[in-house]
């Protein structure tokens, strides 16, 4: 069996991804080791946009390309920041009516694998189907945005302290926190 050593932090973080390149969500679950329960969890947006500095790497590279490599490099300083013990992100998903979609999608899914990579080589990046992220915080799998962030609002076990309150998150910072959600259930509780 698995154990903690006694002198160090009980606790193990769990952070889970919504994948976009202009809107990324980000979702920590704090889970008592010994437990199993979650002690605390926060989720927030970040905007590619926003975190490009400087401007000759979108006129050589493009837009798209800064808006990834600056996420990455953001969700690198996340991991380290949060000691991330286990890292999760939603799989890209084809949208027939949406094709050039997925390639952005692609291309940040292999951003988040390289800050993952950075952070610690032996780290696995787990990709999650949207059905089984929405089964988890108990929504159906053809769900909306509503209803799954209806279905989030309704976890009691989430213990939510983050800065901005649970209700008035954006969507993307809602579905990064159910794909932690996810990771959590399925290491900690063996259910979904």
């Amino acid at each position: 069996m698995l154990t903690v050593p006694m002198d160090s932090d009980p606790c193990v973080n769990l952070i889970g991804i919504d994948p976009g390149t202009t809107k990324l969500g980000v979702g920590i679950i704090r889970v008592d080791f010994q437990t199993r329960r979650i002690v605390s969890s926060d989720a927030f947006m970040l905007r590619g946009d926003w975190l490009v500095h400087g401007d000759w790497i979108p006129n050589i590279h493009g837009d798209r390309y800064a808006r990834i490599r600056a996420l990455t490099e953001t969700l690198l300083e996340i991991f380290v920041r949060t000691s991330a013990w286990r890292i999760s992100s939603e799989a890209p998903f084809f949208n027939p009516r949406r094709p050039a979609a997925f390639e952005a999608l692609v291309e940040i899914l292999s951003g988040i694998r390289q800050a993952v990579h950075e952070y610690d080589p032996w780290q696995k990046l787990y990709t999650v189907d949207p059905s089984s992220v929405k089964n988890a915080v108990g929504a159906k799998g053809g769900s909306d945005k509503d209803i799954i962030k209806k279905s989030v609002l309704q976890l009691g076990d989430l213990n939510y302290q983050g800065a901005k309150p649970l209700a008035e998150l954006d969507e993307h910072s809602i579905d990064a926190l159910a794909v932690a959600y996810w990771s959590y259930r399925t290491t900690f509780r063996q259910d979904p």
